[in-house]
């Protein structure tokens, strides 16, 4: 049952097609997260089990739970799958019992846990992110277990395991001991395992245990293997007892894992990146692996490569033994990256493999040495070291830092504060328009800039060379912008030419080299005064900007006359509606008023008589009073802001395009978790270090109506009545490129001839007294908007969730936000 590719016989298709449609069945009986109950049934059938005369309906359950008691292999995962048993009505349970029956007693070992195999994949892609938290992708598991090259009769430990991937890839005469802390998890592992015992021949031991807390005290392991969880903390006492202040659990892996492998054995890893570049306790970590030669091999992954972030990952490969070559083997994976509609992302790590076998030093493969490490002050950010040897000048004999005076803590200061997303990124039109940026209250970390400067920024994938002109009135950047200015006594540098090649090819792959991935992309200081350019005379450098600055000034013509036109439109638009506005405009103040004078009534409310009624609305509503109140608010701001756009009905061009936060994003879907009548959206929401710093063009009153429209859809057509097992999901996923957005729902299916051309057409409903046929109309037309014309309505009627939205939205930078 190894995880890799099997060309599927056709008995494997059909029986797994099959068994999916039972599973799908399921669909508002049991929540997805427990449709795993059906691999429990299947295994105790395959084993025996479930016989004849339970598919007959011949016996009772409780029959069969005494059979699986008596098992030594089931009876401790019945703690977990009786209560979900228990909780299945009588009718669905007698089917799914019944269509076991397609799995012949004769079927062979390797094809029933092919099949089973199969089916717990689908059914971990249906539980969307929170799968991809025990679930690795079967790409990443191979290659790490085929890098690590073990020896025959290994002693493998596998703390934080899942569901025991690695131990897919183990031998006969191996051993595997594994932990993982979720019953859930361990239960659904623990069949796996099931099968992989009764195909192979080896030890097995794999429990339900915290693997800090119980790390095994046997320290001659061949290989320890893990995928922690990514930026988890752990308890500051432990992390004293290495003399930390803090640490997460991925450093805390790598540490006791060094302590507890005997002198040739291995360390192997899959990390978040961060461990790579960060500085404090881990770059002084990093140092101390890399001059003890612990450190073997590096692979870099990038951003979604895994199911629930898109937080670039890498696998760090070390062993106890020194290593006496002094090199580190570095494996850059982007170029085995297959990319699927810009959403999925796979590894073709047999491709890799064969090529890292058979190159020692190419554009995905090197080995450094150990001299090179320490010029880059122990930074194994693994695409520094893939960069080209280009040829030019160093910015820092051409330029200096302009540092400007520090605000501190002055009282109340306000000014004009540039962020990055002020920035220009535009070969033409690269001045600071500073009527575009609004006075605020300036951050202390923030310093005034008054004189001439080009800004970059040091924290996206471009350093949008933007040109400040001083003019009396001064500027704020913070700590992700670098003020700087030409001054250089051996060279005549043009100011204009500078941003031009700072926008340059040969400058943006500097850049990229050289930048530290994350959820923020950032580029350290002394790196970006390293970057090379092209000086050529300086006349050449006038001649070759002149066109430039041509087109600037017609640009700027176009721009004042483009602003005048609009103008002149927008005083139509207005007198031609301010009377409707006035009209509405008394009950909307109303209505606002009330509530405010309500949440503030209740907010400051502690009597016992509120907490009962508090306590008996959530009882009956599932929901907050207070919260309730402030939507309703929410709900009119919004409705005030739409009037405000004018008599046309949803005109987009009416709404502005501007950089909105993914965290502002984040707080208006955390807003939809609100009961509604016939179910209540479960929004999984993903961690702040995935979503920091980033930002979508968009608009957030039209988001807000994409979003409604969605939800409004599955309670006209999907659920008939309110009923618990109703799930309409939320999930965001943030990569380096791209913002994903998947809405589904486990409702009734379209009609089988719908489809999405049907859906956005105006006027087009599936019912006439649900709907006006608008809403799907709107959605389109606002993903358009947003630079997602291909959005994806995925409809299958056999799937657990047989609608799906998709949206991907590229993302921009907002740092500082």
């Amino acid at each position: 049952m190894r995880e890799e590719n099997y060309i599927e016989n056709e008995e494997v298709k059909r029986i797994t097609e099959s068994l999916w449609q039972l599973i799908s069945s399921l669909r508002g009986v049991l929540p997805v997260e427990q449709h795993h109950v059906v691999l429990f049934l299947m295994s105790a059938y395959y084993d025996g089990i479930i016989g004849e005369e339970l598919i007959k309906g011949e016996v009772d359950y409780e029959d069969f739970f005494y059979a699986l008691e008596d098992d030594y292999r089931y009876c401790d995962l019945l703690k977990v799958y009786k209560p979900i048993i228990n909780a299945i009505p009588e009718w669905p349970l007698e089917v799914i019992i019944r269509r076991l029956s397609i799995i012949d007693s004769d079927l062979s070992e390797s094809v029933f846990n092919r099949i089973f195999d199969n089916l717990l994949f689908k059914i971990a892609s249906n539980q969307g992110k929170h799968s991809g938290e025990f679930l690795l992708p079967t790409e990443v598991s191979k290659l790490v277990m085929e890098l690590v090259n073990i020896p025959t009769r290994a002693k493998v430990f596998n703390p934080f395991a899942g569901l025991a991937s690695f131990a897919t890839y183990l031998d006969y005469a191996e051993s595997y001991y594994g932990q993982e802390i979720s019953d859930s998890t361990w239960a659904l592992g623990k069949l796996r395992l099931l099968r992989l015992e009764k195909s192979r021949t080896f030890n097995i031991d794999y429990r339900i245990e915290d693997s800090i807390n119980n790390w095994p005290e046997f320290k001659a392991f061949d290989l320890i293997v893990s995928n922690p969880p990514f930026n988890y903390k752990i308890d500051s006492f432990i992390a004293d007892q290495f003399g930390w202040k803090r640490m997460n659990v991925e450093t805390y892996v790598i540490k006791k894992g060094l302590e507890s492998i005997n002198f040739d054995g291995k360390v192997a890893c899959v990390i978040s990146q961060g461990l790579l570049f960060r500085g404090g306790e881990e770059q002084k970590f990093r140092k101390y692996l890399v001059e003890e030669g612990l450190i073997e091999t590096i692979v870099s992954l990038p951003g979604g490569i895994l199911k629930h972030t898109g937080v670039p990952v890498c696998i760090l490969i070390l062993t106890r033994k020194r290593n006496s070559n002094r090199l580190i083997k570095m494996i850059e994976t982007s170029s085995f990256i297959n990319n699927e509609n810009n959403r999925e992302k796979h590894l073709d790590v047999v491709r890799l493999l064969d090529y890292s076998n058979e190159f020692n030093r190419s554009k995905a493969v090197i080995e450094v040495s150990i001299d090179q490490v320490r010029q880059h002050h122990y930074n194994l950010n693994i695409k520094r070291y893939f960069v080209e040897d280009f040829n030019g000048i160093p910015l820092i004999e051409l330029v200096k830092t302009i540092r400007g005076q520090r605000v501190g803590n002055e009282s109340r200061t306000t000014g004009k504060f540039v962020r990055t997303s002020n920035l220009k990124d535009n070969d033409v039109s690269y001045q600071l328009e500073l009527d575009e940026i609004k006075e605020i209250e300036l951050p202390s970390y923030s310093s005034r800039i008054e004189s001439d400067c080009i800004l970059v920024s040091t924290r996206w994938k471009s350093l949008k060379p933007t040109l400040f002109e001083y003019k009396g009135a001064p500027i704020y950047i913070g700590m992700d912008l670098l003020a700087i200015k030409v001054d250089s006594n051996n060279f005549e540098v043009d100011p204009h030419y500078l941003i031009s090649e700072l926008r340059s090819t040969k400058v943006l792959k500097q850049v990229a080299a050289f930048q530290n991935p994350g959820a923020i992309t950032f580029l350290n200081r002394n790196d970006f005064f390293e970057i090379k350019i092209d000086l050529p005379t300086i006349e050449e450098q006038r001649a070759k900007v002149k066109g430039i600055l041509d087109l600037s000034e017609k640009f700027k013509a176009l721009q004042m006359e483009r602003n005048a036109l609009a103008h002149g439109q927008q005083v139509a638009n207005f007198d031609e509606f301010a009377s409707l506005k006035h009209s509405l405009g008394a009950p909307r103040q109303n209505i606002l008023s009330n509530a405010k004078s309500l949440i503030r009534f209740f907010e400051n409310n502690h009597s016992d008589a509120f907490k009962e009624v508090s306590e008996l609305y959530n009882k009956r509503y599932n929901t907050n009073l207070v919260d309730d109140l402030i939507q309703i608010k929410d709900d009119v701001n919004h409705i005030s802001t739409i009037l405000e756009k004018g008599e046309n009905g949803l005109t987009l061009d009416n709404f502005d395009l501007k950089s909105i936060s993914i965290q502002e994003i984040d707080k208006a879907l955390k807003a939809t978790r609100k009961v509604r009548e016939k179910y209540k959206p479960q929004y999984k929401e993903p961690l702040i270090s995935e979503i920091s710093g980033k930002a979508i063009k968009a608009n957030i009153t039209l988001f807000k109506i994409l979003i409604n429209n969605i939800l409004s859809n599955a309670d006209k057509y999907a659920f008939n009545s309110k009923d618990n097992a109703n799930q309409l999901i939320i999930e965001l996923k943030a990569t380096e490129d791209v913002l994903e957005l998947e809405i589904r729902n486990n409702g009734t299916p379209f009609p089988n001839n719908f489809s999405k051309d049907k859906f956005i057409s105006k006027f087009t409903t599936i019912s006439l007294d649900n709907g006006s046929g608008l809403g799907g109309y709107d959605i389109n037309r606002i993903a358009k908007y947003f630079e997602n014309p291909d959005w994806e309505l995925v409809l299958n009627n056999n799937d657990v969730f047989p609608v799906v939205f998709r949206f991907t939205f590229p993302i921009i930078p907002m740092i500082n936000e």
